[in-house]
């Protein structure tokens, strides 16, 4: 199974949802028009998953978007865009586009081309295009990009508790309840880099309120979310789910438990077929809803496979 990291999984929602807003810092004035998603591409040699690939047109032309996160510059980034340019353009034999979305400020130069040189002759470069998010944390602040709002803490050297309201107030003109919602969880996980944990649930609780009435989980398991932000987190889980579920109802848990791990995670079908397996082996019902409390707290899907040991 795939190891999957929470703020990995946070940057390829952003990624998914809100290319349009990319695409528009990139290239204002060329009228590209996104048409579609590329799930779960991975291109070999070896096996390896992009950040995020979608379909593009530009006056009847079909191309590829391959969007990449970076935290910070590594030095053999550059060779590596090049090779994904390769094999992408190789295993769908369409033009890409390369874009790459740089995170964490920095004062010098990007470096936006991987060039093999003979002494001071350029023999071969391969060019893509760079964003330094930083540069539109004003624009963000402003709601030029509201999207963006949960990466705000990302962009400055000293994130506060101010720039959190400020995020926060962003976030709630957002008039779709679950984008809002969705919005709200990538916040908290980008700022669990910077803020104290117990600080960012008490700092959203009136959020966490709003977010019951979502469907990413049921009502209880908010329910369980809300105790917590009063006495804490795993407390809240465990009275959430004697109240919300009658004792020997072991589907009901165990469906919402792998529904809990597909929002946070993005199992994969057969990922989730693999976890339900391991789930209905438990026979203990107490068993069953301490898992359903790892569903919820833990920061990484293999952390919660562990469990299974």
């Amino acid at each position: 199974m795939r190891n999957f990291n929470i703020f990995d999984r946070t940057l390829k929602i952003i990624a998914c949802n809100y290319a349009d807003t990319f695409l528009e810092m990139a290239f204002p004035e060329v009228p590209l028009q996104l048409v579609g998603t590329l799930e779960n591409v991975e291109i070999s040699l070896p096996v390896r998953p992009v950040d995020f690939v979608h379909r593009l047109e530009y006056k009847g032309q079909e191309y590829l978007l391959h969007l990449e996160f970076q935290l910070e510059h590594e030095v053999d980034f550059p060779r590596r865009m090049c090779r994904y340019y390769g094999l992408l353009t190789t295993q769908f034999e369409l033009p890409v586009i390369s874009l790459v979305l740089y995170l964490r400020p920095r004062q010098s130069e990007l470096p936006s081309a991987y060039q093999v040189m003979l002494g001071e002759r350029v023999v071969n470069r391969f060019s893509y295009a760079v964003l330094r998010l930083w540069d539109y944390t004003d624009a963000i602040r402003q709601g030029q990009y509201p999207g963006l709002a949960p990466l705000l803490t990302m962009l400055v050297p000293k994130p506060d508790a101010q720039l959190l309201a400020e995020e926060r107030e962003l976030i709630r003109h957002e008039p779709d309840v679950q984008k809002r919602a969705e919005q709200l969880l990538l916040a908290i996980t980008v700022a669990n880099r910077y803020f104290e944990k117990e600080f960012l649930w008490r700092f959203f609780r009136e959020e966490v309120e709003q977010m019951r009435e979502s469907t990413i989980v049921e009502d209880w398991v908010q329910e369980g979310i809300e105790k917590g932000l009063q006495q804490k987190l795993q407390q809240g889980i465990e009275q959430g789910i004697e109240q919300g579920i009658e004792e020997g109802k072991r589907g009901t848990i165990l469906e919402n438990t792998l529904r809990l791990l597909e929002v946070r995670f993005q199992l994969s079908g057969i990922e989730r077929s693999l976890i339900a397996r391991q789930l209905r082996k438990i026979e203990n019902f107490k068993a069953l809803q301490e898992f359903f409390g790892y569903a919820l707290t833990d920061e990484d899907l293999s952390i919660f496979i562990n469990h299974f040991d």
